[in-house]
């Protein structure tokens, strides 16, 4: 699974199927991912078995139902995209990032300093957290 990258309609489901509690059966993924726009069955059967290909979920036949498990998690397969973005678009510059978003106006004086509180929370009591 290493290297392996999720399209955007592989991610939507995978971030269903880690809000979810496994073993997640076809029907439940089905259910919640309509609620926020329609999905044809036949396709998310070929997503789930793309992700199995891709070792990103396993699969297991629970009774009637083909039960679905993440086997890659959440946190780590979000913390190497967003790594991989910023090296990509920005040079590695966590900088540039946020200059390009405020510039932008995706971000405002509001989000830059709960930027800060989070900077400054995570620096406490580290006599030079910005070296």
């Amino acid at each position: 699974m290493k290297n392996k990258k999720l399209t955007g309609t592989e991610l939507e489901v995978m971030l269903v199927l880690w809000d979810m509690t496994p073993p997640v059966p076809t029907f439940e993924i089905h259910r919640r991912l309509e609620e926020s726009r329609p999905w044809n069955m036949s396709a998310l059967q070929t997503i789930l078995s793309r992700l199995s290909d891709k070792g990103f979920v396993t699969s297991e036949k629970i009774g009637k139902n083909r039960c679905f498990t993440p086997a890659a998690d959440k946190e780590t397969y979000l913390a190497a995209e967003n790594r991989s973005f910023i090296e990509r678009l920005n040079g590695g510059s966590i900088t540039s990032l946020v200059a390009s978003l405020y510039d932008s106006r995706r971000i405002n004086d509001s989000d830059l300093k709960e930027l800060m509180d989070f900077i400054n929370e995570k620096t406490k009591g580290k006599e030079k957290p910005y070296e």
